[in-house]
């Protein structure tokens, strides 16, 4: 096995474990540690359907559950201590095989909301099986692993179910003596295993019960290197870099098309510009010649510029007149 850490949350019916092992969760997620948060029973697809039938009886399945040639079932089909216990193992053989020693396998830390402890706890100390069978028996299902840490949130069966949220299940409907017994056979385990059990008031508040795990965890993973991918910030810069630089050369294409488009403009326009001088050049030319022709011919005939000796849809003419209404203004 490589590197891998193995952690559990234990304690009885609304203790606080899920909101606890969510938080480890990213907590480790935020230190750049590749974390599987998991449980028991139910963390595979068998493992769910041993959940329903430990969780909810036979109730939860009427059309397999057969009694007496129909599929009714009443409440006093249930499922008998040693069929449980049972039940616990196979679910338990089945994720630690599936899940658990893989994720191990490659250096994950596994989170797992219940394990081994619960059944001993539960079967043993709610159903008076022997502890000692019970252990066996779930050491036998997960091949002899065990975490590294144990986190037992600890509370009163009578405050404790006062935060449950749904509908009790069949072990959480058990009776306060059942939960009360569940409780103590929990810190029986924690005194024998003080090295594995770190035992924490689950009475306290969410966050003080957090500073308290997220404490112990910081000793745990000390000295392990991150292993989830990291963002390249300077991938990002480079690329957003060259995407500002694709921007700017778009733009600068845009600005010389305009330039190019406006100095287009503005040469046609200088060309017309040069035909309208050209053309006023011819016309001023013609309007030199026929002034020294109408001079001439005012000084042998007296007559003004403007008589008929210019024809009338001459430039020349609308030239002189145009001139001439100057002057006498």
């Amino acid at each position: 096995m490589s590197d891998g850490l193995f952690i559990s949350f234990e304690g009885v019916d609304g203790a606080g474990k899920t909101t606890q092992v969510q938080r480890a969760h990213d907590y480790l997620q935020e230190c750049g540690l590749r974390s599987q948060v998991t449980r028991e029973p139910g963390g595979t697809p068998v493992g769910l359907t041993i959940r329903e039938l430990v969780l909810h009886g036979l109730a939860a399945f009427p059309s397999v559950a057969v009694t007496g040639g129909t599929d009714v079932v009443d409440a006093s089909d249930d499922l008998a201590p040693r069929t449980e216990a049972l039940l616990y193992a196979a679910d338990r053989a089945e994720h630690v095989a599936q899940v658990v020693r893989p994720a191990l396998d490659r250096g994950d830390i596994v989170l797992c909301d219940r394990y081994l402890d619960s059944s001993v706890a539960y079967q043993a100390g709610g159903r008076d099986l022997s502890a000692d069978v019970i252990r066996r028996l779930s050491l036998w299902a997960s091949q002899g692993l065990l975490p590294k840490r144990t986190y037992l949130l600890d509370a009163d069966p009578s405050q404790s179910k006062s935060r449950l949220d749904h509908e009790p299940d069949r072990l959480e409907s058990a009776g306060d003596d059942f939960q009360q017994h569940v409780r103590q056979a929990f810190l029986q385990l924690a005194q024998r295993e003080p090295d594995r059990f770190l035992v924490i008031d689950a009475t306290q508040s969410i966050d003080r019960v957090w500073q308290v795990i997220q404490d112990d965890l910081d000793k745990l993973i000390e000295g392990r290197e991150p292993d989830l991918p990291q963002v390249d910030d300077e991938n990002d810069d480079a690329d957003a870099d060259a995407q500002d630089d694709a921007d700017d050369d778009e733009s600068t294409a845009g600005y010389e098309d305009d330039g190019q488009d406006a100095e287009s403009d503005w040469t046609e326009a200088a060309d017309r510009s040069d035909q309208a001088s050209e053309a006023d050049d011819d016309l001023q030319g013609q309007l030199d010649d026929e002034q020294d022709d109408q001079s001439m011919d005012a000084e042998t005939v007296g007559g003004d510029a403007d008589d008929d000796s210019i024809p009338v849809d001459s430039p020349a003419r609308w030239l002189l007149r145009s001139r001439l209404l100057r002057k006498t203004r």
